[in-house]
């Protein structure tokens, strides 16, 4: 028992001892923290005197611009993906992009492809949640790890004499506090979105949008005239390669700041080419590179708010679908590789396949207080080519004025074999516009039209007849103008004044000279008519093919003159100078003799002749003399040559063709040539 009570004091003892040192330590620590705490806190006043200013970084988070992004086409898996981002690259929004350093892309794959796809109303605008996050703690630890960073060095600068940290440097040149201390923080800017949840990201990267090489014209594409320059190569309009993807469909997703966008790219071997009907469509599987049918392809005909009908496609890669076709409608398939592809298919439905009633008056004018006669006839369209008698039924007639109010309303009888007529009166103050007949046939809205005008009718009429149907560049234009009363009696000795006014039609230089209107030096502008109402009209030969806007205005020594206008298209004539070469074929380089003559009654001469030759469209020519009727011309390189004679307007006279063989061309000499008489 003694020794019991002698081992428990002991031990009471010894736990007091421990319990005193673990105080100890406890306080040890407790002032060692404090201390620290206090040189941190103390670091700006122990180091005041020194220069630790920093140079603000200018920072600032980027808002950014409105962009797009979008997939051209659907690719393979042996092809590199591609996307198409279209920023504002020419204006000052440019600026308000640029410091974001490109474009972050993240490609997403779907696992579930078709669901997918039938939730989209619209494949052309892809709906996807964003997960906007703000801009993040990554700037916010980086400021606070410099801050501290720079307040610890001062610190430890201030622990150590100059005398140890100068020894210390010597030994260790890496401990020497360098340049970097009293620099700014670096930022940058991070993307203001989380990946999106549920589908897996597959690549993510930041592609240097105004540094990659705008999209322009492929280089083989060189047009004369000004239409291969319609569009030059513009800043932030670029290709972003996604690279090869396994068959399937993809989100990409683009972030630059406080905007985002997305599309879908669809990747697959398999195309699948559709032909719609009204009540079916008929698809076929087929594999991009070879062709071959593709069977047991699982198909989805969506009209972008359900899925109309499915099916898979068989042992020939064909499917037949029976629904009645939408406007606008997709067809979503995915074969056995997992590729996934798409059809878009617009269907409108045509008007011919219906009953169709047409409404006639007896004049297109009416004043008011005149009666006017109504004549409807109609047929139903079996097909584009087949129609029947319409089906006999009551007619609902309504004449509306031009302020939509119906003055009145009719029922009429409508038979198949002879229509219907309906005769009605104007009211006398019967409002000035246009006029409408509404007409109600078996649940079905007809609608025909005329117009009221308290209008003066000519107390006679100009009537020109030209002296033939067409008319070519170099020939004068002959007609004849007959002025004749209601009665049929002619208009004597009235006064007529002709004005004409010329717009060319003609192509000089690539260029189509149609914009002005330039009155044409008449010989008689002033005609009278004879005894029998009729005056003769010469017009001037047109030297180039034009439209000729002629009006007349005639008076008989009433109160009005009464106007008449005609437009006269003039063709171009055939050439006025025949151009031959001694023989049609010659070797490169050998001198070759051209002889013309005049065929046309043109006065024109040439002053120049020019050639061109077909393959790469180069050219060449020369100029001719008053009195030349003829040039001499080698072509140094084989092909298919046209020649030119060119008056000093620039318009063509004659043409003619010639070969010229030798290494390198691709057709085989000869030609067929017709010559007319």
């Amino acid at each position: 028992m003694k020794s019991s009570a002698m081992n428990s004091r002991s031990m009471n003892e010894i736990s007091m001892n421990i319990g005193a040192l673990n105080t100890r330590k406890a306080q040890c620590w407790r002032s060692l923290v404090t201390t620290a705490l206090l040189l941190l806190l103390a670091a700006p006043i122990l180091h005041a005197q020194q220069d630790d200013s920093v140079p603000s970084s200018g920072y600032t988070q980027l808002q950014g611009e409105p962009f797009f992004l979008l997939a051209d086409s659907s690719y393979g898996s042996d092809e590199v993906a591609k996307v198409r981002l279209e920023a504002p690259g020419r204006d000052y929004r440019r600026f308000s992009m640029e410091p974001y350093g490109g474009a972050d892309i993240r490609v997403y794959r779907i696992e579930q492809p078709l669901e997918f796809l039938q939730k989209q109303k619209n494949l052309h605008r892809v709906q996807v949640d964003a997960q906007y996050q703000g801009e993040g703690l990554a700037n916010t630890l980086a400021y606070l790890w410099d801050h501290w960073y720079r307040q610890s060095r001062r610190a430890m600068q201030k622990a150590f004499s100059v005398e140890a940290r100068e020894q210390v440097v010597a030994e260790v040149p890496a401990l020497k506090t360098g340049p970097t201390i009293t620099e700014p923080t670096e930022f940058e800017q991070s993307p203001q979105f989380a990946p999106l949840p549920g589908l897996t990201l597959v690549d993510e990267f930041r592609y240097p949008l105004w540094d990659a090489k705008p999209i322009a014209p492929p280089e083989s594409v060189q047009l004369d005239g000004s239409s291969s320059e319609f569009t030059s190569p513009q800043d932030g309009n670029v290709y972003i390669p996604l690279g090869k993807l396994k068959p399937g469909l993809y989100v990409v997703e683009a972030l630059v700041g406080r905007f985002r966008a997305t599309t879908v790219v669809f990747v697959a071997n398999t195309v699948a080419i559709s032909k719609i009907a009204g009540n079916e469509l008929l698809v076929w599987t087929a594999r991009k590179r070879e062709g071959t049918a593709v069977a047991n392809a699982n198909l989805l005909w969506s009209d972008g708010i359900g899925v109309l009908t499915s099916g898979k496609s068989d042992e020939d890669g064909l499917l037949r679908l029976q629904h009645a076709s939408p406007e606008r409608s997709y067809v979503l398939g995915e074969d056995a590789e997992g590729g996934v592809f798409v059809s878009e298919n617009f269907y409108y439905d045509s008007e011919i396949y219906d009953t169709k009633l047409y409404g006639f008056t007896d004049r297109p004018l009416y004043r008011p207080g005149d009666w006017v006669a109504v004549k409807i006839i109609g047929r139903e369209f079996k097909n584009a080519r087949t129609s029947v008698r319409a089906q006999d039924a009551r007619i609902a007639l309504s004449v509306l004025d031009a302020n939509g109010t119906t003055l009145q309303t009719q029922a009429l009888t409508f038979t198949g074999a002879a229509g219907a007529d309906a005769r009605f009166q104007l009211p006398s103050n019967a409002t000035a516009g246009g006029y409408e007949l509404r007409f109600g046939y078996r649940d079905q809205l007809y609608s025909s039209a005329f117009r009221v005008a308290d209008y003066v009718k000519p107390h006679f009429e100009i009537v020109l007849d030209l002296a033939k149907d067409d008319y070519k560049s170099g020939e004068p234009v002959l007609g004849e103008l007959s002025l004749i009363y209601p009665d049929g009696k002619p208009v004597a000795n009235a006064k007529l004044q002709v004005s004409l006014r010329a717009q060319q039609l003609s192509m000089v230089d690539n260029e189509l000279q149609y914009l002005g209107q330039f009155p044409v030096e008449l010989q008689t502008a002033d005609l009278v008519s004879d005894a029998n109402g009729k005056a003769q009209l010469t017009l001037p030969a047109a030297d180039k093919p034009s439209r000729y806007l002629l009006t007349v205005f005639a008076s008989d020594g009433a109160a009005y003159r009464v106007k008449t206008s005609k437009e006269i298209l003039i063709e171009r004539g055939a050439a006025q100078f025949r151009l031959e070469a001694n023989r049609q074929f010659s070797a490169a380089g050998e001198t070759v003799d051209f002889s013309f003559a005049r065929e046309g009654m043109s006065e024109a001469l040439p002053v120049r002749f020019e050639w061109i030759r077909l393959e790469d469209q180069s050219t060449g020519g020369g100029n001719l003399a008053t009195d030349a009727t003829g040039f001499k011309q080698s072509f140094a390189e084989p092909g298919t040559y046209n020649l030119m004679l060119k008056d000093a307007q620039g318009m063509l006279l004659g043409a003619s063709g010639h070969t010229v063989s030798g290494k390198g061309i691709k057709a085989s000499p000869g030609s067929i040539e017709i010559v007319l008489d």
